[in-house]
């Protein structure tokens, strides 16, 4: 370094230990510790290009070239008083960096300052995450010329590349931990495999360590954090440093593994083509998953999103889950929706009706004015034809048909949660009902099944009479004005996927 230029004698106050950091080529990276200078440096706000935007950007791009800047911190210089403060210590003398040292905290941002404006421009086939540099063309005259063009940039700026890590013309590259190219994305073979021999964890840093390297892979595996709750629960505040690894830990452990290992795959987005976004609720987690078609009409995962429910999230009922699942994929993927016509799919039908709803729930009420922002159908799908469906958020019960407007009524079977109700001295075993929906997607009928006993003062006719009033179904026959459920009270699990709470009953059946 100091044959080079980088490094000078220093006489400065400061003094700061080295640290030798391996490559992946297997050479040194000659790091110091900046750490107590970097606690009381001022941050700067540039901002970081985030690593999902840029892979993005590469689409299906047919040529791409990458290049790598050779120690490209040390061909940005410091000024006289930042050299004072970059002295570190060595066992023969003090040193001060003449160029920008790695480490420092300021350092990723300044350096790409210096490359957002050297490619100014040209973003529409160059872009850059630090000193990494991809080029991206559709045919290949394009990317002679372009390739071409970076490198004069380079040029001009004194800015110099490391031939051997540099790939031009390539159908399929590594950039920021993935091989991308074709359409396609998949995580980086290297980095899987330190997963796949990653041992079991003994202490709370090797489970973040742990989480930290797999959760950079989340968007390629369905219901991420649900999966790695028994993992993530061993990271909270006050459990011992010191873990205990339960089977359950253990199971997680390789089920992530597997699920990176078995070599998942997601195409690129397609921005001149709809997007398709299915979205599903458990009582512990949410997920969803972006898709698009291809020109066959194959549906491919374009990545994949997961979120562990909060304490108090999780004592919603079923259609808050299942519409704050929407609200939550749809702000995670605006960048992709936003000003964009797509379709949302739930295997929860009553939020096919969520834009008609008047003041019945105040989150969905809120929630369906968030919505109002985005160019979107909602479809109602099976269960069973929901494609993030999976055993976490999968519920026991009969499935109900889906009213799709035809004339013909719809039957369903209903059993009332709430087995007795109280009415002054007596009281109705509510039991098992029998319905119909008509073609727009009213109650038609509510009748007891067979056997039904009845009691107190009420009769059959009359209960059913005020099950269906109480379902408020917005006489105006465009759909219910509240979400329908299965559930009248809290004892019973309903039926999954019709939706959320019925309106309490009347205090009196008679």
């Amino acid at each position: 370094m100091l044959a080079l230029g980088v490094i000078q004698p220093s006489a400065s106050p400061w003094a700061l230990p080295v640290m030798l950091v391996p490559k992946k080529d297997g050479s040194v990276r000659f790091c110091v510790d900046y750490q107590k200078l970097s606690a009381i440096t001022v941050s700067d706000a540039y901002p970081m290009p985030r690593p999902d935007e840029l892979l993005d950007k590469l689409g299906g791009a047919r040529y791409l070239a990458t290049m790598d800047l050779t120690k490209g911190y040390w061909q940005v210089p410091l000024d006289a008083d930042a050299r004072l403060k970059s002295a570190f210590i060595t066992p023969l003398r003090l040193y001060e960096f003449l160029t920008l040292p790695f480490g420092l905290k300021g350092a990723p941002t300044t350096f790409q300052h210096l490359v957002d404006q050297l490619l100014r421009g040209m973003e529409s086939f160059a872009m850059a995450c630090i000193d990494d540099i991809c080029v991206f063309s559709q045919t290949w005259e394009d990317h002679m010329s372009q390739v071409r063009q970076v490198l004069d940039r380079l040029q001009g700026a004194g800015l110099t590349v490391k031939v051997e890590k540099c790939k031009v013309g390539m159908a399929e590259v590594s950039y920021l931990g993935h091989r991308v190219g074709s359409g396609r994305l998949k995580p980086e073979p290297a980095k899987v495999e330190v997963i796949r021999d990653w041992p079991t964890p003994h202490t709370k840093k090797q489970v973040q360590a742990f989480i930290g390297l797999a959760g950079y892979y989340r968007r390629f595996v369905p219901h991420f954090s649900a999966i790695a709750t028994s993992i993530t629960e061993l990271c909270k505040k006050g459990k011992p440093d010191e873990v205990v690894w339960t089977e359950q830990c253990q199971e997680a452990f390789w089920v992530l593994k597997e699920a990176l290992v078995s070599g998942p795959v997601l195409a690129n987005p397609a921005f001149d083509k709809p997007f398709m976004v299915f979205t599903d609720a458990s009582d512990t987690g949410l997920g969803a998953v972006l898709m698009r078609e291809d020109e066959k009409g194959e549906r491919h995962p374009i990545v994949y999103l997961s979120k562990k429910l909060l304490p108090q999230e999780q004592h919603y009922v079923a259609i808050e889950k299942e519409c704050l699942a929407m609200v939550w994929a749809l702000k995670k993927l605006e960048p992709y929706l936003f000003r964009r016509h797509f379709t949302m799919y739930t295997d929860h039908s009553p939020l096919t009706w969520l834009h008609q709803m008047k003041g019945a729930n105040a989150k969905l009420l809120r929630w369906s004015l968030l919505l109002q922002d985005y160019d979107l159908d909602v479809v109602h799908v099976k269960g069973s034809a929901n494609l993030i469906a999976d055993a976490p958020s999968r519920r026991g019960g009969p499935e109900l048909p889906q009213v799709t407007g035809q004339s013909e009524p719809a039957q369903f079977s209903l059993k009332v949660g709430r087995d007795v109700t109280q009415q002054g001295g007596g009281s109705v075993d509510l039991g098992v009902w029998q319905g119909s929906f008509t073609g727009d997607g009213r109650p038609e009928s509510l009748s007891p099944e067979p056997g039904w006993g009845g009691g107190g003062n009420t009769s059959a006719g009359e209960c059913g009479q005020r099950l269906q009033e109480r379902a408020c179904w917005g006489g105006g026959g465009g759909g219910p004005e509240v979400s329908f459920n299965l559930v009248l009270g809290g004892g019973t699990q309903g039926t999954p996927g019709l939706g959320s709470k019925l309106p309490a009953p009347p205090e009196e059946l008679n």
